[in-house]
């Protein structure tokens, strides 16, 4: 046998990018709904974005640690952390043009696609201000779930460590990386140790974080801490009448 073959962090970095480019394929290939309007010469809904560089990794943590700051919540410390030790992030989202499949399933609460647009419009528009954009259809969002699965099966197949996280993609596009509305980011490393795995959650004191804010919805309500500190209560954007 000819070569070196030891672990280097080239080759690996080299092995993710390639497996991401899969991951990707996987991932516009495996929506179910709406085959018709696909035939008829609707564009793709699905939207991927592979980031691997370490400066825009390092962005995308320092982000999440102002979101967590402000939701006075340690699971965004956590995944910063995370987004610094991984070898890349392939996000996988709902682009800007989607559109229901025109099923008129129901599942959305309208008796037709064309009444939830309608009916939900405005309201998408006032949801800039959140993590995501939505109301989404329903069956859109199914689509998504298939697409992050077979992309994750993809890099399980190709022996990636691989973790589909949300919080990292809302990072993504308050940084304006990705356009998706709605997206999950899955987090590619290759080590001994899965690094998107065995992350203790940090100890963090809100108070005397010096952070800027991130102008997203929602903020945490001081002293209304939950689950050991892990979750935080969060503040509506609309108040809520009482049952």
């Amino acid at each position: 046998m000819t070569g070196d073959h030891r672990y280097d962090a080239g080759v690996a970095i080299g092995a993710v990018r390639q497996v991401a480019t899969l991951m990707a394929a996987a991932a516009i290939t495996a929506p179910k709904s709406g085959g018709q309007l696909f035939l008829a010469g609707k564009p793709a809904f699905l939207e991927t974005v592979t980031i691997d560089d370490r400066q825009t990794r390092s962005e995308l943590a320092g982000w999440l640690r102002a979101r967590g700051k402000e939701r006075r919540e340690t699971i965004w410390f956590r995944d910063a952390d995370v987004a610094e030790a991984v070898d890349a992030i392939l996000f996988i989202g709902l682009a800007p043009n989607w559109y229901p499949p025109n099923y008129d399933c129901g599942a959305c609460g309208y008796a037709t696609c064309a009444e939830f647009l309608h009916a939900t419009k405005q309201r998408r528009k006032e949801s800039a201000e959140l993590e995501f954009t939505g109301p989404t259809c329903n069956l859109r969002d199914v689509d998504l779930g298939i697409a992050v699965g077979s992309a994750a099966r993809t890099a399980s197949l190709h022996a990636i460590d691989c973790r589909c996280q949300t919080r990292v993609a809302v990072a993504a596009r308050k940084l304006d990386l990705i356009t998706a509305e709605l997206a999950v980011a899955l987090s590619l490393s290759v080590t001994h140790k899965a690094v998107g795995f065995d992350r203790r959650m940090p100890e963090v004191d809100f108070d005397t974080l010096d952070l800027p804010g991130t102008g997203t919805l929602p903020i945490g309500i001081d002293g209304a801490t939950r689950a050991d500190g892990a979750r935080n209560k969060q503040q509506p954007r609309y108040p809520t009448a009482p049952r």
